[in-house]
């Protein structure tokens, strides 16, 4: 799951589109995983579904936070009542990414193939993300692609590529410090 998908038309909404399918994808690992609870998880899939929840989402988040939404704001009209859905969604990202903080450290032990001290709780922990998420993903492809999409002129799409390369190319900074490693430590290992 990278970021750094292109489109053919080059289109900015085009390519969060692609990033929403990808997020679908990471809904249906997720949701996989759960289904193999207690026993039968995939090291690996758990790897890349933590490695996705860590890396991808935040990304993601970002690029929603910090280019397309202010620029919705700047083109909507009153009548959208773009401060609100922003706001909402803006709120789910940060209870999105910290549910999300909980299930890698899980992911990320179940990728060590240590084993969980309640699979039944884990299950219902990916569950309630997933199920939330793809929610998330279908309101914001049902309601605010299309509004950009009505609203953004030629220059707005090409400020939002602009914006979102630009992001991409960054560090993102998550407040958490990784220790360094010398290829020896137990997520080298897996």
């Amino acid at each position: 799951m990278k970021q750094s998908q292109k489109t053919e038309s080059g289109d900015p909404l085009d390519l969060m589109l692609i990033e929403h399918g990808l997020h679908q994808d990471l809904c249906d690992l997720l949701e996989e995983i759960a289904d193999s609870l207690p026993n039968r998880v995939d090291g690996k899939k758990a790897r890349q579904a933590a490695d996705a929840l860590k890396n991808d989402l935040p990304l993601h988040h970002r690029i929603e936070e910090e280019a397309l939404f202010p620029l919705l704001v700047k083109y909507a009209d009153d009548e959208d009542n773009v401060d609100e859905i922003v706001a909402r969604l803006n709120d789910e990202h940060v209870v999105d990414e910290s549910f999300a903080e909980e299930l890698v450290e899980v992911l990320e032990n179940l990728a060590r193939g240590n084993s969980l001290e309640d699979a039944n709780m884990f299950g219902y922990m990916l569950r309630g993300f997933f199920e939330n998420y793809r929610r998330h993903i279908m309101w914001e492809n049902s309601v605010v692609l299309p509004l950009a999409r009505r609203r953004f002129p030629a220059d707005g799409l090409r400020e939002l590529s602009s914006l979102i390369a630009e992001l991409q190319a960054g560090p993102i900074d998550q407040g958490v410090e990784t220790p360094a490693c010398n290829g020896e430590c137990e997520d080298c290992k897996t």
